[in-house]
């Protein structure tokens, strides 16, 4: 399915601190973790190389344990209509960063440069999801033109779905085209890579309020939640911690 995503990947500061360890307000990097912080991210952004492959398969029939595809491949999913309502088609794709960024975190590893290489790593790993929301949310935005819906995205290895079923998803995906491919234990390679299914149909289940949080799509009838970034900030505590912040990232 030819599928245009724009990868405009912020490369969140605060999630990649998140990932080395800063996770409460309180948290507050040096100037010196800050300096390795934005040549992560300057190093990452030379380096990112977003790519995807996408497509739809109708639903033959769904039980308790396994979803069959019309095409007669099964996908071993239990429960996936308490996780996905009532779909009638399943969308699975393959999204992948390159291997260029791993390159390079593996030569600083080598030169013994752990700072930049374990904060060039979380860069990657933000990337790699806020890649991910950019192409579900371009998945959503055009099926709902379609008046269907489409689910919160799984994938292979989490909330019942078998880890070998990534064998499945590389037959009918032709992801050697993006670069990417899986060893014998179902592992991708390159790492910064991910794989994924929705439910897609009018009654999909839809109920998860935090991807309506995480969505930018302003205008959706689906919508169940504001968007994160729209919710009122009121904490004086939180907007004092936000100016220490800002100050230490340079912002004016």
């Amino acid at each position: 399915m030819n599928l245009p995503v724009t990868y405009d990947l912020p490369l969140a500061p605060r999630e990649i601190l998140r990932l080395q360890g800063y996770k409460r307000p309180s948290d507050i990097p040096t100037p010196q973790v800050l300096a390795i912080l934005e040549e992560a991210v300057r190093e990452a952004r030379r380096l990112l190389a977003p790519r995807h492959l996408f497509d739809i398969f109708d639903v033959a029939e769904v039980s308790g344990e396994e979803i069959r595809l019309a095409g007669k491949e099964t996908l071993r999913f239990a429960g996936a209509r308490s996780w996905w309502g009532d779909f009638r088609q399943v969308g699975l794709g393959v999204l992948t960063l390159g291997g260029a960024l791993e390159g390079r975190v593996d030569a600083l590893l080598e030169a013994r440069e752990f700072p930049l290489a374990f904060m060039l790593d979380a860069a990657g790993w933000v990337a790699i999801e806020e890649a991910a929301l950019a192409l579900t949310n371009t998945i959503c935005n055009v099926h709902i033109g379609r008046e269907l819906k489409v689910t919160a995205r799984h994938s292979p290895g989490y909330a019942g779905w078998d880890i070998w079923d990534q064998r499945v998803l590389f037959r009918l995906l032709p992801a050697e085209r993006i670069g990417v491919r899986i060893n014998d234990y179902c592992v991708m390679i390159p790492a910064k890579s991910l794989s994924f299914g929705v439910g897609i149909g009018p009654a999909a289940k839809v109920e998860q309020t935090q991807k309506c949080r995480r969505c930018d799509l302003r205008d959706c009838a689906f919508r169940l939640a504001p968007r994160r970034a729209a919710l009122p900030i009121e904490s004086e505590t939180f907007l004092a911690r936000q100016g220490t912040w800002d100050r230490l990232l340079g912002r004016p």
